[in-house]
């Protein structure tokens, strides 16, 4: 929406706020921008001006000196995304590089800028009540800080700049009010603005001089004592000449500090963040005693900016009394961060600082009751004066803490109930709350929810515990070690706490015995003293009803790496509604994860927790149960997700050592699987299930589960490129099979259809073209039009290829026709790119270009994969045709397509089709990158491309792996 309007005032068009969270809008409604690290990038492209911004400098900008080996192709993938969300013409790629087409006044912090220079023409003119206005203004585009919780080194340095200018901004508008007269307004402002920026002499000039004018020569000076002491506490050095000069003339009562007339202005108080107040409020009377009641905090407490950020924030806002829960999983740290925040806090709530655990040791709720008493006692009400009563407490309580300034910070909550009667009751206080489980929202509560830490936060701590000699002589240990702990700092504290007691043991030898998940007794190595995780997860799991916690062990005892709800319903043999409200219920306890909608998962650590709590849950028999019903879910649903089958079908056949009863539907669905998806990223995920449900179908003797098998694993070799030898071998077999035992003509004809590809592959053009007859005779019989025009496609190719143009033309017009009396885009998208391979054999270029160009207009947005291999289709017809930077951003398109899809085969050869094209530029260092990431991806998959990629890239040093290609291909007698 437009900066500075609501969403019912924005105009049409895109407009986009920086100022805090990272934010988009178009027409008023706002736009999903993705992870985190994908709107650090758009944020870097945004504050860039409209400028190109190369490749290395986003990646550098995200990762800094750590960069993944994956860093290109996850930009690239991000700026895919955006496109799709933005625009093709708002993001475009220029020059190796990015660049956002934003109107300059459609971005918060450009705007922010030309208010800033407008209040400054203003106040040189005089126009002090009009500057005061407009810096008001450029005020209120602020949310928070600038890039909010957006990762990265350039979006930390954005923070940091962004927020001096915001500070630069507060001291103009300030100094406005006191030239105006306004000091007693300022006054209590001020105050908080020198506890939040201690070390900024500006501020306290400034408090001094409202302090003198509003009569209160003796605060001025006990402020700049303050000032001195936290000077030289902190930094170690005197006050500057400003600020001493300034103590100097309060000293001498200069009359010249004291205003002739004030001007009038609305009383009230104006928060942080330097917007004007709704509303007036009485500053609190001071009191005594104020307690201090907060814990240590932790030495080694690693990461967290961005969630201390917002917490900060909540608990700061002017209006209300704000209430922040903090959430998440045991050991995640949540009490680490309240603490920490609410120290980092203690000067904005000079009135005291409550702190209470809410259950015993044995983890029963603490009565609210006691929970009050402690904290009147703490107030200064003497034990004879604390009621009886839970109502007459908290009433007591509320009256105690009026308008007062008082931080509560209550951890371990329950629920909502347990914490209503500890809640003051007006402003100036506020509340923080740590809470395993998602609590009831109250009117203007914030949630806050806790993850786990990010992996160089996984490391910074380790380190910190363990010390750097260690790490630096085993680093892959101890990023095995982090990650093995999943990343939760309380299992990184431990492992690194049990090193640090034994300075003889290698870290890599702890590490084995973690990682080793099916050693039920992995979680004691996360134990040091009488602290564990594996107690941290009792507590929640204790709190759980009997439904519940049969669910967390059950769906544990699968061992699927992602939960979709179709597969949890299945599991639990529940409605899908039911098994929805189960699962989130198990979310709200943060003993399940939710990556998105309907999509469930554990954390590593409490997956291994759960199965370690497997009764009858968890032997052979009944998880065999549980996935052959998962199996059942999925078999005959369109809409199934190929890599959710591949995991359910790869441990179901694992778990199977004698045939089951769903074997037979486990092959049907593997086999539609690779017939129904144009699988990409799945393709080696569907590979290695098919090789293990080979397995289980040739100890069960049935040759129809065996013929469907070995069809299914066929098709998929053949999709890796190079593997036609073993693909031919599977194919024909499964062919045979079809033939001896009389099975269905649609499989027969699958079989066919697959041969007709393979043995194209491998250059026997006339069985190619016999086999595609045969399937489309077979089609046909069975009355299936759409899947007869694939096979006259396929036969066109074979025929054109083998030397038979005018045949091949016949077959592919005859599929032409087919297409348009089915009105099938997708299938018209197919016959046009096969009449671009017919026109490129004939050598006709253009007409071959036109064609591929016409087929990506008719694929769907989704259908990646299709479109990444028709844009590398037009890639080779340009570059044959010398249109090099034509066919260099065919190629980048193509990266950008399988890099979104997943798929690193097909992104790794894209690469090497855009170094391809860009040697034939004047750029031969940017084709020698770009084959060196494609050799990169290529052997980090081990595909056998990558051996040519060597000489071209230069990367002769890296090795390239000898196994077989794919890892999943049959060995064979």
């Amino acid at each position: 929406m437009a900066i500075g309007t609501s969403a019912q005032e924005a105009p049409e068009g895109l407009c986009f706020s920086v100022l805090g969270p990272l934010r988009a809008w178009r027409s008023g409604a706002e736009l999903p921008l993705g992870p985190p690290q994908q709107r650090a990038m758009l944020g870097m492209l945004l504050l860039s001006g409209g400028r190109t911004v190369s490749a290395d400098r986003l990646i550098d900008a995200l990762w800094g000196e750590e960069q993944p080996h994956s860093a290109l192709g996850t930009v690239r993938t991000y700026a895919y995304r955006l496109r799709r969300v933005l625009g093709a013409d708002v993001l475009t790629s220029e020059s190796g590089g990015y660049r956002l087409r934003v109107a300059a006044d459609r971005v918060d912090a450009t705007r922010c800028e030309e208010l800033a220079a407008e209040a400054a023409a203003l106040r040189a003119d005089g126009d002090a009540e009009g500057a005061l206005r407009v810096l008001e203004r450029a005020l209120d585009l602020w949310r928070g800080d600038a890039l909010l919780a957006l990762p990265g080194p350039y979006a930390e340095r954005q923070r940091t700049r962004w927020n001096e200018r915001k500070v630069e901004l507060l001291e103009n508008r300030l100094e406005i009010d006191l030239e105006q007269g306004r000091h007693r307004e300022v006054v209590e402002e001020l105050a908080g603005l020198t506890a939040a920026y201690p070390l900024r002499e500006r501020f306290a000039e400034l408090r001094m001089t409202a302090l003198c004018r509003s009569g209160r020569q003796a605060d001025a000076l006990k402020a700049y004592d303050e000032a001195r002491r936290v000077l030289a506490e902190e930094v170690g050095v005197d006050p500057g000449p400003a600020l001493r000069e300034l103590h100097r003339r309060v000293l001498a009562a200069d009359p010249a500090l004291v205003p002739a007339v004030p001007a009038p202005r609305t009383p009230g108080t104006r928060p942080l963040d330097g917007r004007r107040p709704v509303r007036a409020e009485t500053p609190p009377a001071p009191w005594s005693p104020a307690p201090r009641q907060l814990p240590f905090t932790a030495s080694d407490f690693t990461g967290r900016e961005a969630e201390t950020a917002t917490v900060s924030e909540a608990l700061l806002r002017p209006d209300g009394m704000p209430v922040v829960a903090i959430s998440g999983l045991g050991g995640v740290g949540k009490t680490e961060l309240a603490v920490r925040t609410a120290h980092r806090l203690a000067d904005a709530f000079p009135d005291g600082q409550l702190y209470a655990v809410l259950h015993d040791d044995d983890g029963r709720p603490t009565p609210p009751e006691e929970i009050l008493e402690g904290f009147l006692r703490a107030l200064g009400v003497p034990a004879q004066a604390v009621p009886a009563g839970l109502t007459e407490r908290t009433d007591l309580f509320r009256s105690a803490v009026a308008g007062r300034r008082v931080l509560i910070v209550l951890d371990n909550a329950r629920n909502t109930e347990q914490i209503r009667p500890l809640l003051p009751g007006g402003h100036g206080c506020a509340v923080l709350v740590t809470s395993r489980t998602r609590l009831d929202p109250l009117p203007g509560m914030r949630f806050v929810a806790l993850g786990v830490l990010t992996p160089e936060e996984s490391l910074e701590l380790f380190t910190r515990v363990v010390g750097a000699d260690r790490v630096d002589a085993e680093a892959e240990a101890a990023r095995r070690g982090v990650a093995a702990c999943g990343h939760l700092p309380l299992a990184i504290r431990l492992l690194a706490s049990r090193l640090a007691c034994r300075p003889a043991w290698r870290i890599g030898g702890v590490v084995e015995q973690l990682e080793d998940e099916h050693d039920r007794r992995r979680l004691d190595v996360l134990r040091s003293g009488t602290v564990d995780v594996e107690t941290a997860f009792r507590f929640s799991y204790e709190q759980l009803d009997a439904a519940q916690a049969r669910a967390f062990r059950l769906l544990a005892a699968l061992r699927l790496p992602n939960l979709p709800l179709d597969a949890v319903a299945a599991v639990l043999e529940l409605p899908r509604y039911e098994a929805e409200d189960l699962a989130e219920s198990l979310v709200d306890c943060s003993l399940l994860e939710t990556p998105a909608p309907e999509r469930y998962g554990y954390h590593d650590l409490l997956s291994a927790f759960a199965q370690k709590l497997c009764g009858p849950e968890g032997e052979p028999e009944h998880v065999r149960e549980a996935l052959g019903r998962v199996v059942r879910r999925y078999h005959g649903d369109p809409g199934a997700d190929p890599c959710d089958v591949a995991a359910v079908l790869q441990r179901y056949a694992e778990g199977t050592p004698t045939a089951g009863p769903e074997l037979g539907l486990a092959a049907e669905l593997l086999l539609d699987s690779t017939l129904r998806h144009d699988c990409g990223h799945a393709t080696r995920r569907l590979g290695r299930a098919a090789l293990a449900l080979l397995g289980a179908a040739l100890a069960d003797g049935d040759p129809a589960v065996e013929a469907r098998v070995r069809l299914a694993l066929g098709r998929l070799l053949l999709e890796m490129g190079t593997a036609t030898t073993p693909a031919l071998a599977e194919l024909i077999a499964a062919r045979d099979l079809c033939v001896r035992h009389a099975l269905p003509p649609v499989v027969h004809a699958h079989a066919h259809s697959a041969l007709g590809a393979c043995f194209a592959r491998a250059g026997r053009h006339e069985d190619a073209a016999d086999a595609f007859r045969a399937a489309a005779t077979l089609h046909d019989a069975l009355g299936s039009t759409a899947a007869v025009v694939p096979e006259l496609l396929g036969l066109a190719r074979s025929l054109a290829t083998g030397g038979r143009a005018d045949a091949a033309g016949n077959a592919a017009a005859t599929a032409r026709a087919l297409c348009r009396t089915l009105n099938d885009s997708g299938l018209e998208a197919l016959a046009l790119s096969t009449l671009g391979t017919l026109a490129e054999e004939r050598g006709d270029l253009d007409e071959a270009a036109g064609h591929f160009r016409g087929a990506l207009a008719l694929l769907r947005p989704e259908e990646l994969r299709r479109t990444g291999r028709t844009l590398m289709s037009l890639t080779r017809v340009l570059r044959a045709a010398g249109r090099a930077a034509e066919a260099a951003d065919a190629a980048a398109r193509a990266v950008d397509a399988f890099t979104a899809d997943g798929d690193q085969y097909g992104a790794g050869l894209a690469l090497a089709e855009l170094g391809h094209a860009t040697a034939r530029l004047p750029d031969p260092d940017t084709a020698r990158l770009h084959w060196s990431e494609a050799h990169a991806v290529l052997a980090r998959i081990g595909a056998p491309e990558a051996r040519a990629l060597r000489e071209l890239s230069g990367d002769l040093d890296r090795s390239v792996r000898k196994e077989p290609w794919p890892s999943w291909t049959p060995v064979r007698g």
